[in-house]
């Protein structure tokens, strides 16, 4: 756990944030920052798939936070899902076989990743390429 000055991407100086645990806004630099695994987060960088940040403004509340998500269930289906989420919407106008070709290399998942995850979001989610909940 770090101090947000210390950890990439995350404010810097006095630009205030909001503690994900009680809302209050801290300036950045006194913020804690961890990542704790969850299988709803994709972000526009892939190499941070999977990973949530949580920023707050204490210790206690940054633990708070962590031992939420790590009670939580990572589903892999759900990290697919959303990774083809993302894909479709950087390739909208394409459609079949060019889009699915598109998505399998963007996302380097493999047909049965993606089969598996397409189950899955006709399960849970709204269809992809949509606006998530």
């Amino acid at each position: 756990m770090d101090h947000s000055d210390a950890a990439e991407g995350v404010g810097s100086g006095d630009a205030p944030e909001l503690c994900d645990g009680c809302g209050r806004m801290v300036p950045a630099r006194q913020l804690v920052v961890s990542r704790a695994p969850d299988s709803s987060a994709v972000s526009m960088d892939a190499r941070l798939d999977g990973q949530r940040l949580l920023r707050a403004c204490c210790e206690p509340h940054l633990i708070e936070l962590a031992v939420g998500y790590l009670r939580r269930p990572f589903v892999p289906e759900e990290l697919w899902s959303g990774q083809i989420t993302r894909a479709v919407r950087l390739l909208d106008p394409l459609e079949g076989e060019q889009m699915y070709e598109q998505v399998v290399a963007i996302t380097g998942l493999d047909e049965e990743q993606v089969m598996r995850a397409v189950a899955w979001q006709e399960g849970h989610g709204s269809p992809f390429g949509s606006a998530p909940d």
